[in-house]
């Protein structure tokens, strides 16, 4: 796959829920990777501050992404949503790149 365009999702989470949320982040990945090709998923963790986290997503196109959750099972598309009710601390940063070259 191609990727040409990069979405970042952003946000920090309370030390208390941070184990829960990596658990479910592994099963999320692994779905999310597994049930279609436009899109490829990795989670990062800040060096310096390990309450915040960095979900990557690497897109054929900007459609791609937004396209994403209609093409996922429910449970994926359930946690996806629990992470910004349940786990975000405050609202997720979200940034899409486009390749130039």
């Amino acid at each position: 796959m191609a990727s040409n365009t990069l979405v970042t999702i952003t946000y920090s989470v309370a030390d208390a829920k941070r184990r829960e949320l990596e658990t479910m982040l592994t099963g999320l990945v692994e779905r999310i990777n597994s049930q279609q090709q436009a899109v490829r998923c990795s989670v990062y963790q800040d060096d310096d501050d390990a309450s915040t986290f960095i979900e990557v997503y690497e897109c054929e196109s900007p459609d791609a992404f937004e396209n994403l959750e209609d093409i996922l099972d429910e449970q994926t598309s359930q946690e996806i949503r629990r992470i910004a009710t349940d786990f975000a601390q405050t609202r997720p940063a979200v940034m899409t790149l486009r390749k130039l070259a």
